[in-house]
């Protein structure tokens, strides 16, 4: 007989992780600044630890919020969330979480089979951080991802940058097919059930379309042949009335001239360069109906996209650190996929952990983006304040 001892498991790669990325000020030699950033790969929380009252159970929101204090002790002025790649989690963290970034109101809406419409809320009022924001996310992000990245778009508060998002608007529950069974012997399995869906603030649903972000990276492939618009059979997008909120302002002039520098930038970014042409060299490949079985092919273009990587990572490291913290960008081959994975699984060589990759260090500049124009917005508010008082205080000539 063997015993088997049940022991608290701890997720700790699944939990919210901060680190900081220090972005040049221009016209600065040494001046810098500080913009934070939360990795955070699932929505998570101890539900039997919060059943059991316990002071120190964990959760996303409690361990964001932590983090957000610990951002702000080492004197950070924007904060980027990271969800690419979160495919979800408890929908009451990402409601709580939400509420780290706005004050009161509801978070999102929805709708179940027999069409009764429910809000999911943040009572909790006040903000653990006030300042600019952005929510980076890609074709991975959903579910619960969406959901807190439409409410920080819809309520004005941070921009979405990214890709267009899954498009996991949905609700499924198990039905259990045994207990409808007129014998005692299991077997019949389950079904899974679409029971509810999910809507915006706003009113739009999350459902197919995803969230669109604000601010667009390229990405490989066409959008439309991933997440849920890609399958047959989907839920189409839809809408309901808007819930009532508030939002915290309009961050359309910002997000427009944030943009302009954006591409400015990868106009003349080496880095983006080698994206684009991996961009264009993964859809060229991806569109091919026929591929070579010679081993030797096969190794020739690994070898070229070695050399490739080699090539930038060396002026990559030769660039600086923020620019060579990264990892070189090499775009993935359709055709060494297989190949590649085999070669993979005979090494033993451990990968080079890698700093703050390219999208993310860029999600950083445009933050720090929008900290300069608001800071630059505010001066003008208050020159032209100024203004319209030394205009009123001065006596007219009859």
């Amino acid at each position: 007989m063997i015993e088997i001892v049940r022991n608290e498991v701890k997720l700790e790669e699944q939990a919210a992780k901060s680190e900081v990325i220090e972005i040049p000020v221009e016209g600065s030699d040494s001046e810098v600044m500080k913009i934070g950033v939360i990795d955070l790969p699932v929505f998570y929380m101890d539900f039997a630890g919060r059943a059991e009252n316990k002071p120190d159970y964990r959760s996303s929101t409690r361990d964001v919020r932590r983090l957000i204090a610990e951002l702000q002790e080492q004197g950070v002025t924007g904060i980027v969330v990271d969800l690419r790649n979160n495919g979800g989690g408890s929908l009451l963290e990402a409601t709580t979480l939400t509420g780290l970034f706005i004050d009161t109101g509801p978070v999102v809406q929805v709708r179940n089979s027999s069409g009764r419409i429910s809000l999911e809320e943040d009572v909790d009022p006040g903000m653990a951080w006030e300042g600019p924001l952005a929510v980076l996310v890609n074709r991975y992000s959903a579910s619960a991802s969406e959901i807190f990245a439409a409410a920080i778009q819809d309520y004005g508060r941070g921009v979405v940058i990214g890709e267009p998002t899954f498009g996991k608007g949905t609700v499924q529950s198990l039905l259990d097919l045994d207990d409808y069974a007129p014998s005692d012997k299991p077997g019949m399995g389950q079904l899974k059930i679409t029971m509810a869906q999910f809507f915006r603030v706003n009113g739009g649903s999350t459902q197919n379309l995803g969230v669109e972000p604000d601010i667009r990276f390229p990405s490989f492939g066409d959008p439309q042949e991933y997440g849920e618009r890609s399958m047959d059979n989907a839920l189409p997008w839809s809408s309901i009335d808007p819930a009532r909120y508030k939002t915290s302002g309009d961050l359309s002039q910002l997000v427009a001239v944030a943009d302009s520098r954006y591409h400015g930038r990868m106009a003349d970014d080496e880095e983006f360069g080698w994206l684009k042409s991996d961009i264009d060299s993964y859809n060229e490949h991806a569109s091919e109906t026929s591929i070579s079985l010679l081993e030797s092919v096969g190794r020739q273009k690994m070898k070229e996209q070695e050399e490739k990587k080699a090539e930038r990572k060396a002026k990559q490291d030769a660039a600086g650190p923020l620019l060579g913290e990264g990892g070189a960008l090499v775009a993935p081959d359709p055709e060494l996929a297989d190949f590649e994975e085999e070669e993979a699984v005979e090494s033993d060589e451990e990968e080079e952990e890698e700093g703050p990759d390219l999208l993310l260090r860029e999600t950083a500049r445009i933050v720090a983006d929008m900290v300069e124009l608001e800071s630059d917005l505010e001066l003008l508010k208050r020159q032209f304040a100024q203004l319209d008082q030394d205009s009123a205080e001065k006596p007219t000539v009859q």
